[in-house]
């Protein structure tokens, strides 16, 4: 990797984190232009065009990036959150559990992978699983937490639940104190 592309690619972040996708968009491409597989292009331009809602060409785009860096697990990540959203578990599940075998520690997926065995497979326990990975990566998601509260809820692990979905509701979850009030108050 040359100097010059990794500077393009350092303004085109900037650019990002500035919200200008558009000029980031045009930085990355110019990276990708230089080297196709340049990963941190590739899973950049994967967050911007997923933000464009056009599914056929963030499909084409996603394989087209896993194909130029296959132990990519965030590109991993990103193409199985993708399959998620089109409702295709089964390619969004494989996509993920590659992912997790890349890198054991990415929170994203293993969130996503809670919520693909909570909602789709109906397990809860492996979602449990999934659910405390991520918890133990990123402490601060209340998101995560309200998902697990509400897989101890299921398998009726009510002081669990209780506890996540109060924390969720303290870190600020709109659906959390719904659940504490219909569940454990009374």
């Amino acid at each position: 990797m040359g100097k010059r592309t990794e500077k393009i690619c350092d303004r085109a972040e900037r650019y990002l984190d500035n919200d200008n996708r558009e000029q980031a968009l045009r930085l990355f491409n110019q990276v990708l232009n230089r080297e196709p597989s340049h990963a941190r292009a590739l899973q950049n331009k994967a967050l911007i065009k997923i933000e464009e809602d056009d599914a056929t060409d963030i499909k084409d785009f996603l394989l087209f990036a896993v194909e130029q860096q296959p132990e990519d697990d965030i590109l991993r990540q990103i193409l199985g959150n993708f399959y998620h959203q089109q409702d295709e578990y089964e390619k969004a599940l494989n996509q993920l559990q590659k992912a997790i075998a890349l890198n054991n520690d990415n929170a994203p997926a293993h969130t996503s992978m809670g919520i693909i065995s909570a909602q789709y497979l109906d397990d809860h326990e492996q979602a449990i699983t999934h659910f405390s990975k991520s918890i133990a990566l990123t402490k601060d998601n209340a998101a995560t937490y309200f998902n697990r509260g509400c897989s101890y809820l299921i398998l009726n692990q009510f002081e669990l639940a209780e506890k996540d979905l109060r924390k969720a509701d303290k870190m600020g979850y709109d659906q959390a104190q719904q659940m504490v009030s219909q569940y454990f108050e009374s």
